[in-house]
């Protein structure tokens, strides 16, 4: 039995698809490039850079892999299938050898009738020079002539049907060569079809198996590039403790830490405070002195400043400086008298460099701990902060997640 059409039809469909896609991953995979750490930050950057790509790529061995094990099933079926098509071969080719030894036992036969008619004609002719008169008059008696004249018209009316059935044996001897001949060339067919399907099987396999070796390969080579980065910055955050923990240059909006609830903190949220510098050489905090971040970011929909009392509620918005969170974040408590800060929830949990600057992690060493607990407010731990210095001017980012490697 012959493959429907549409049924091949799917299959050249599927290794042209997967043709277009192994063409495009040989064609725009990425190569494995260091682009180095000139700072903590740059560091970061680079190693969730490639951890991303390394996550691209692990997904990309599965799907492979997946694609892979599905074809090895369907070479498998293929192969039954194969399989079961020679057995057809089988029997047609026996079959029709059956059939072939038929037609030749025909033929003979034909051939033994048409001899057998031959002789009959020849003596019809004969008896047909004789006439009614000579037959009696040879016979014995009358019932001897009777028989003779019967006789004669019986081998006559054989001959007649023999002839008929000559005929048509000879049709049906056609007809079946016709078949036979019609079968053996749609046995061929079939062969040359399974044997294509077959050998394209084969190549679409060793295409994929070759991809996935090669992509396998590369992210071997991005996960020694990370092993790299992270041995650069274990480097940076060593010269980083030694030097003041100095992160480096930020531009405004960069993102440069996770909001949390480090320190003495009731939830994750972003403690915001601007201070004024009056000696940016130096990194002494008795040298800043607090301003309001009111002059710096919007609030809408609340105070921004209440003056000697608590006030929350409301939305932070960008103005001069970037907000510090995700823009529109929940304001939960004001800058007041008692509150030299703005509190707020970024939206999306990232905290924001609120201008151009130098930055520099920074903690509150162990002995906020007991100020905590006598205030009833739960110690969660070193608070850790982002210092970033604008000049003069000196925007601080505290209760972050702590940062990695400290």
């Amino acid at each position: 039995m012959l493959p429907k059409p549409l049924t091949m039809f799917k299959f050249l469909l599927r290794i042209a698809l997967f043709s277009i896609l192994f063409f495009y991953f040989l064609t725009f995979r990425s190569i494995p490039t260091n682009a180095g750490c000139t700072d903590y930050f740059s560091c970061t950057k680079e190693i969730e850079r490639v951890k991303k790509e390394i996550s691209r790529l692990d997904g990309l061995e599965n799907t492979l892999a997946n694609q892979i094990a599905y074809l090895d099933n369907q070479i498998y079926l293929t192969e039954l299938e194969i399989q079961a098509k020679e057995e057809e071969i089988k029997v047609l080719s026996g079959d029709i050898g059956d059939l072939s030894t038929r037609l030749e036992r025909i033929g003979n036969f034909l051939d033994y009738q048409e001899e057998i008619f031959a002789n009959r004609a020849r003596l019809a002719y004969a008896s047909d020079q004789l006439s009614s008169f000579d037959i009696v008059l040879g016979a014995g008696n009358l019932d001897d002539a009777l028989r003779r004249i019967k006789y004669l018209r019986v081998l006559e009316d054989q001959d007649v049907q023999a002839l008929s059935d000559m005929r048509d044996t000879r049709t049906s001897f056609n007809d079946q060569k016709k078949t036979l001949e019609n079968e053996k060339a749609d046995v061929e067919q079939l062969k040359k079809e399974v044997e294509e399907q077959k050998a394209g099987l084969i190549s679409q396999q060793n295409s994929k198996r070759q991809f996935l070796a090669e992509t396998r390969g590369e992210e071997a080579s991005y996960r020694n590039l990370l092993k790299h980065l992270e041995e650069e910055q274990a480097a940076i955050l060593a010269a980083l403790r030694s030097k003041g923990y100095r992160l480096g240059p930020v531009k405004k909006g960069d993102p440069i830490a996770i909001q949390g609830s480090t320190g003495c903190s009731t939830g994750p949220h972003i403690h915001y405070s601007v201070y004024w510098d009056s000696n940016p050489s130096k990194e002494a905090v008795g040298s800043l002195s607090a301003l309001s971040p009111c002059g710096y970011v919007r609030v809408s929909g609340g105070k921004c400043s209440s003056g000697s009392y608590f006030s929350s509620g409301g939305y932070v918005y960008s103005s001069s400086f970037r907000a510090p969170g995700a823009e529109g974040s929940y304001l939960t408590q004001s800058y007041w008298a008692y509150h030299r800060a703005l509190d707020l929830v970024s939206r999306d949990g990232t905290v924001y460099a609120s201008a151009n600057g130098v930055a520099s992690i920074v903690n509150d060493g162990p002995s906020y701990g007991a100020i905590c607990r006598s205030r009833g407010i739960p110690y969660n731990g070193l608070g850790y902060g982002i210092r970033v210095d604008h000049g003069n001017i000196v925007t601080s980012y505290w209760h972050i997640k702590k940062p990695p490697g400290f």
